[in-house]
């Protein structure tokens, strides 16, 4: 199995996201960025090797400046079952998230949401 089909079949099985970040960091993925307009996912492996998954809708339209509190919110529906991920996606639009990176290596997992103005990161358990 190649790494392309590794990442879908960690998203296929997962059952959390916590879930999910650990099955990608066993397959060797050290991080992940989403750009939140395209919904385009670059992931890095621990080997040098790169996989883009291209966004496959419309551009999603960002609001101009950052807002943390929307964006906890939208983590924390999301983290409650409240939303699926397109929704999230769209909320953390509305939000001012540009992207975000998934830090899933060493001793400081974690994922950061970016805008204008600012940023919120969140440790990943």
């Amino acid at each position: 199995m190649n790494n392309n089909d590794k990442i879908k079949e960690s998203y296929k099985t997962a059952t959390s996201y916590p879930d999910l970040a650990k099955k990608l960091s066993q397959i060797g993925v050290e991080s992940y960025t989403v750009d939140t307009a395209s919904g385009t996912i670059l992931y890095r492996f621990k080997n040098g090797e790169n996989i883009l998954h291209e966004g496959n809708h419309n551009a999603r339209t960002i609001a101009e400046n950052f807002d943390s509190q929307k964006t906890i919110d939208a983590i924390r529906n999301n983290q409650q079952g409240k939303s699926d991920y397109p929704d999230f996606m769209n909320e953390i639009a509305a939000a001012g998230v540009r992207f975000y990176e998934a830090t899933l290596s060493g001793d400081n997992k974690r994922v950061t949401y970016i805008g204008i103005g600012g940023f919120y990161e969140e440790a990943i358990p």
